[in-house]
C-alpha cells in the first residue's frame, strides 16, 4: 500500500530526471568549455544577429548570406573589442594596485595593524582576542593578497602573449558564427522535428520563456548595474575614497547577487572610515548606501517583472549551496538549475 500520492511520485520522478540531465549537461559543458568556447560564443552571436539578417532580407531584399557575413564580422569585432578593453583595463588596475602595494608594503602593514588594534577595542568580549599575533596575521594575509594579484596578472599577460591561440580562436569564432547564423533556420527545423507536435509546442514555449527571461534580466539589471556603478564611482571620487572606478565596477557586478550586492563594497568602506575616525566620510558613504538601497528597492520591482524573477528563498539557497560546493561555478550551476526548473514549470513540463 502506497502512502504517497501518484501525482506527487510522478512529479518527483520528473524532477529527479531533470536534475540528472541538467547536471550531466552542465558538467560536460564545464569540462569541455576550453574546446567549445568559440562555438558557444559564436552560437550566441548568431542567435542575436539572425533576426536582424532576416529583417534585412524581408524589407530590403538583401541576400541572407551577404548580410550574415557582414553582421558576423561586426558581431565578432564587437565581442573581441569589448573583451580586449576589459582585459586591458583590468591589467592596468592590477598593475597600479601591485605597484602601490609593493612600494608601500610597510606602510600598508602598519595601517592595517593599527586598524586591527583599534578594532579590538570593539570586540574585547572575545576571550582569545589578546592571543592574536596581529602583525604576523596582517603580514601573512597582505602577502597572500599580493601573490594572488600577481598570479592573476601573470595569467592575463600569459593569455595576451599567446598570439597563435588568440588568432586561431578569433578565426574559429568568426567562421562558426557565420555558418551557424547562415544555417540556423535549418538547425531549428531539424531540432524541432525530433519531437511530436504536442512536445514541439512545449519546446517552442521553453525557447520563448528563456528568451523572455534572459532579455528581461539583461535589460533590468543593465539599468540597475549602471546606476550602481555611477553612484559608487561618483560618490567615492567625490569623497576621495581610493579605487573608486574599480570598486564601482566590482559593485556593479556584485549587484547581480541578491541580498549581498553593494553591501560588500559599502560596509567595509564605512567601517574603515569609522575606525580611522573620519566620521564625515563614514556618515556620507552610509547615506549614499542607504539612498542607493532605497532607490533599488523602488526601481527593481518595476524593472524586473514578478513572473521573471525567482523566489527569494530559492535564490538565497542556490547561492549559499553553490558557494559551499564550488564557489562561483557552484553559484552558476545552482542558479541555472533553479531558473530552468522555474521555466519548465511555467510550460507545464514539470
Amino acid at each position: 500500500m502506497s502512502i504517497l500520492d501518484r501525482k506527487f511520485l510522478y512529479k518527483f520522478k520528473c524532477n529527479i530526471i531533470f536534475i540528472i540531465i541538467y547536471s550531466i549537461f552542465f558538467i560536460l559543458t564545464y569540462e569541455t568549455f576550453p574546446y567549445i568556447a568559440p562555438f558557444l560564443v559564436g552560437g550566441i552571436i548568431a542567435f542575436i544577429i539572425n533576426p536582424i539578417s532576416q529583417k534585412l532580407k524581408n524589407k530590403f531584399r538583401i541576400d541572407k548570406g551577404v548580410s550574415t557575413l557582414v553582421l558576423s564580422f561586426f558581431g565578432v569585432a564587437i565581442v573581441i573589442t569589448f573583451t580586449t578593453l576589459l582585459i586591458m583595463s583590468g591589467t592596468k588596475h592590477l598593475m597600479y594596485f601591485l605597484n602601490n602595494i609593493t612600494s608601500n608594503s610597510n606602510n600598508l602593514n602598519e595601517i592595517l595593524t593599527n586598524l586591527l588594534n583599534q578594532a579590538t577595542v570593539y570586540i574585547e568580549y572575545f576571550e582569545d582576542v589578546s592571543n592574536f599575533d596581529v602583525e604576523k596575521m596582517i603580514t601573512k594575509y597582505s602577502r597572500e593578497i599580493i601573490e594572488l594579484a600577481k598570479g592573476l596578472l601573470a595569467s592575463i599577460i600569459s593569455l595576451a602573449t599567446s598570439i597563435p591561440y588568440i588568432v586561431i580562436f578569433i578565426i574559429t569564432l568568426f567562421i562558426s558564427t557565420y555558418f551557424i547564423a547562415k544555417d540556423i533556420d535549418i538547425f531549428e527545423y531539424k531540432f524541432y522535428n525530433m519531437f511530436t507536435e504536442s512536445a514541439k509546442r512545449k519546446v517552442k514555449n521553453i525557447k520563448k520563456e528563456i528568451i523572455f527571461s534572459v532579455l528581461g534580466y539583461i535589460k533590468a539589471y543593465t539599468i540597475l548595474m549602471g546606476i550602481t556603478f555611477i553612484t559608487i564611482w561618483g560618490s567615492f571620487s567625490f569623497f576621495g575614497v581610493p579605487y573608486g572606478l574599480l570598486l564601482g565596477f566590482i559593485g556593479a557586478l556584485l549587484d547581480l547577487i541578491p541580498f549581498l550586492g553593494i553591501m560588500v563594497i559599502f560596509v567595509p568602506v564605512t567601517i574603515y572610515y569609522f575606525i580611522v575616525e573620519n566620521y564625515f566620510i563614514a556618515v556620507s558613504i552610509s547615506i549614499v548606501f542607504i539612498t542607493l538601497s532605497l532607490l533599488r528597492q523602488v526601481l527593481e520591482p518595476k524593472l524586473v517583472s514578478a513572473n521573471i524573477g525567482l523566489s527569494p528563498l530559492a535564490t538565497v539557497a542556490a547561492i549559499f549551496i553553490g558557494v559551499q560546493v564550488k564557489g562561483i561555478v557552484g553559484i552558476i550551476f545552482c542558479l541555472g538549475l533553479v531558473i530552468m526548473h522555474d521555466i519548465l514549470k511555467k510550460v507545464e513540463i514539470l
